[in-house]
Formats: C-alpha cells, sequence, structure tokens
C-alpha cells in the first residue's frame, strides 16, 4: 500500500477498542485475534489494552509461518509488550475452530482477514461463540463505498460466477447481513486512506502486477489482457491522480458487536 497509507491504517485500529473493553481495570484480559499475520494491527490494539490492563493473553491465529516468525520478532524487539503473554497459533481459521476450545474472549478481533477463510458466517459464528459474556467482536472489511471496493464489485460484474460470498470479494456489509440476520447489535466507525495505484499503469512493473493482484483478488491477472483492461479501467474511474501519482481510496470500516450476557450464542 503506498504512500504510508499502510501506517495509516494500522494506527487507526488502536481507536477501534471499544472503550468498555478497557473500564475493568487489572482485570485479566484475553484477546484472541484471526489472521493476525507479522502483528502489526495486533501490536497496536495490545498496546491500548495495556494501558487499563497490567496483563493481556492474546491468541494469534495465522497460517503462515512466515508471518508468524515476523510478528514474534516484532514482539521481540518492542518492549512495550513485556506485559503480554502471547499464544501463537499456526492455523487457517478453519483448523483452529475445529478444535472447539472451551476458553472464552472478551475482544476477538478479525482485521481485514474475512475475505480469505471458506465460509464467512461460519467463521462469525465460531467466532461469536467463543467470545465471552459482554465481550466485544470486532470485524474490519472494506465498505462498497470504498474505491477498492468498487473495483472488484465491477470485477465479480464482469468475471464472477456463482455465490459472491463464497469467493474473497466480500464487505463489510455482509458482515452487518449477518448481524441483523442474527438479532445482534453492533455500532460501526470508518476509516480512509489512499492506496498509491500508479504502478499498475506500468506495462512491465512487478510491483504493479502485484499490487493489482491484491486489489482485485484475482492471481495473475495481467496474464489476461481482459481481464487488466478491465481493471484498469475501473481504476480510472474511480481514483484521483495527486502530484503525478494515482491514487484509489480505500474506505474500510469497523464492525463491533457486544455480546451482552443473556444472549443466546
Amino acid at each position: 500500500m503506498g504512500g504510508g497509507g499502510s501506517k495509516d491504517l494500522y494506527l487507526s485500529f488502536g481507536s477501534k477498542v471499544p472503550d468498555t473493553v478497557l473500564q475493568e481495570a487489572g482485570a485479566d484480559l484475553r484477546v484472541l485475534g484471526i489472521g493476525s499475520g507479522s502483528g502489526e494491527a495486533d501490536s497496536i490494539i495490545l498496546k491500548k489494552l495495556l494501558q487499563c490492563h497490567n496483563s493481556v493473553y492474546s491468541r494469534a491465529v495465522d497460517p503462515s509461518g512466515e508471518m508468524i516468525e515476523r510478528f514474534k520478532a516484532l514482539v521481540r524487539e518492542d518492549t512495550s509488550l513485556r506485559g503480554v503473554t502471547f499464544d501463537w497459533r499456526h492455523q487457517t481459521a478453519e483448523e483452529y475452530f475445529q478444535r472447539r476450545e472451551n476458553t472464552r474472549f472478551h475482544l476477538l478481533h478479525a482485521v481485514h482477514v474475512m475475505y480469505y477463510v471458506e465460509n464467512l458466517h461460519a467463521t462469525l459464528r465460531n467466532m461469536w461463540e467463543q467470545l465471552a459474556d459482554s465481550g466485544h467482536m470486532v470485524v474490519t472489511m472494506e465498505t462498497d463505498k470504498s474505491g477498492v471496493w468498487k473495483l472488484r464489485d465491477k470485477f465479480w460484474e464482469c468475471f464472477g460466477q456463482g455465490d459472491r460470498l463464497t469467493s474473497s470479494l466480500r464487505m463489510s456489509g455482509d458482515v452487518k447481513q449477518w448481524l441483523d440476520a442474527m438479532d445482534i447489535s453492533y455500532v460501526t466507525s470508518g476509516y480512509e486512506t489512499n492506496v498509491n495505484v500508479t504502478e499498475c499503469f506500468k506495462e512491465n512493473s512487478e510491483a504493479g502486477k502485484q499490487l493489482l493482484d491484491f486489489l482485485t483478488k484475482t492471481p495473475y491477472i495481467c496474464d489476461n489482457p481482459e481481464m487488466r483492461t478491465a481493471a484498469l479501467e475501473s481504476i480510472r474511474c474511480n481514483a484521483s491522480v495527486v502530484e503525478e501519482r494515482i491514487l484509489l481510496k480505500q474506505i474500510g470500516e469497523a464492525v463491533i458487536a457486544f455480546k451482552k450476557g443473556a444472549e443466546k450464542k
């Protein structure tokens, strides 16, 4: 993500931690991260929690061994995380939830990872079941107002097949629709940044090819001229040019659900 957008986006996650999680100072706090990756978002969330809790137990689930090692390296270098007990799980979300563990967590978060789970609704249900009473579940995803989402939506319209929810082309509205169907209360908080997509328009740019793959959730898209042309046309329609940089706005939304003690799992 170009132009420092990734850093700004990660820094915004700390503000998404519900204040009510921070009110019971001194209590043991358990946190579950789904798709924690190399730990940038997790570490920011955990630092905020440590402002009011002496110790935090953090279980981080990720299918990439390389990402977990990066997370561990980040923890070794950041002394401000010493109050956290880490439990890394080298598993997919599906593998993790198959074990049906009894631990309940006060805070669950999935930061831009629900595009990649096999079944969105099943994953949300499994996360909700591991949430303790009075706990919070935070899911961040693109909104349908985002330039990035409009690109993906157009791409699905042209080339998609079957049920969109079975693909990686999902958005925050899909999470809210599930919560509504389950009669679960939630609030939302938006954030935005710009993605520098200039490299995507350079014919032989490897960085541009990789970014276009990521933006469209389609591997090797540049090997298909029709798909590449459609993607670039959509970007042109939704991007802006600032100082010779082509910027595509990424608008995300944190969906924060609260589990009341009387609610059914």
